[in-house]
């Protein structure tokens, strides 16, 4: 999403920068609004909407400590890493798939 903001507002100076681009200024505009109700309805449709959620669920299914939550990938899909330490000491992640929910021991 990042990437395609940068690119629809390098777009805009280039064409802000042109008088006769008025009409190209508004097909960018509603594409980037097109853009961010697909980013909404992609948010809608996740399990997990947040690191806090992520660590109940982790918490949930394995004991011990947080050290750290960070956004990350799991099997293609948007998730979060959670890195726990369990109550022996021993230092271990959990994956949190954010559009499924599922919860998995690296």
């Amino acid at each position: 999403m990042k990437t395609a903001l940068s690119i629809i507002l390098f777009s805009l100076s280039l064409l802000a920068a042109q008088p006769a681009a008025a009409s190209s200024v508004h097909a960018v505009t509603s594409m980037m609004s097109v853009s961010m109700k697909a980013n909404n309805n992609q948010q809608q449709k996740l399990k997990v909407r947040s690191k806090e959620q992520a660590v109940q669920l982790a918490k949930r299914q394995y004991r011990g400590k947080v050290l750290k939550v960070q956004s990350s990938r799991v099997n293609g899909n948007p998730g979060y890493s959670v890195k726990l330490l369990s109550n022996d000491g021993v230092v271990f992640y959990v994956n949190v798939d954010a559009k499924t929910g599922r919860v998995s021991r690296n």
